[in-house]
């Protein structure tokens, strides 16, 4: 009767061990596609407000504002890679994006 309780709580832990790795990796990989879509839409011209406007509709990301000699750069991140993989908006001193790199 014991093996059998030790099995069926093995059972139940593995499971959930997948479950979890499944469950993650989805995270993950949605947090990546964030990241890519959005920055594919910070193009040349658009203005700041629309660019803060998209990311806070982002649901996996987090982003910083940094103000720097000639404007001002904005770095989207997911904390889930560890910020690895983040997008960077660099905007001129009129609030316009100057360009975007996934990075």
């Amino acid at each position: 009767m014991q093996a059998m309780k030790r099995s069926i709580i093995a059972d139940v832990v593995a499971i959930a061990a997948i479950a979890l790795l499944i469950t993650t990796t989805f995270y993950w990989i949605e947090a990546r596609r964030e990241v890519i879509i959005l920055c594919d839409n910070f193009t040349p011209g658009v203005s700041k407000k629309s660019v803060e406007r998209q990311l806070d509709t982002a649901n996996l990301l987090l982003w910083d504002t940094e103000f720097v000699a000639n404007g001002s750069k904005i770095e989207a991140y997911s904390p889930l890679h560890l910020g690895i993989m983040k997008c960077s908006v660099e905007f001129n001193k009129q609030d316009i994006v100057v360009f975007s790199i996934v990075e």
